[in-house]
């Protein structure tokens, strides 16, 4: 499985494995990965430089994407 189609697999969200061809979906804890990208949020509405906030947005985005795509595992989706 490639990492962008990876990066858009959700706990609610499945896809179907290319090795053995069953539903498989991120780990309902994928959903703590997105914390860098609302504290990036965070830190840009109470900065008061616009530049270092959105240097804060991208760089949790980016560490949201790296964490989904490298940490959190697939598993069988039962629904």
């Amino acid at each position: 499985m490639s990492l962008l189609r990876k990066s858009a697999l959700g706990p609610g969200r499945a896809v179907n494995c290319r090795s053995c061809g069953k539903k498989v979906a991120a780990h309902w804890t994928g959903v703590f990965a997105a914390i860098p990208a609302f504290l990036g949020g965070f830190i840009l509405m109470k900065s008061g430089s616009l530049p270092l906030g959105i240097a804060a947005v991208m760089g949790g985005i980016l560490l949201m994407a790296a964490i989904h795509t490298y940490l959190v595992p697939l598993v069988r989706f039962d629904a």
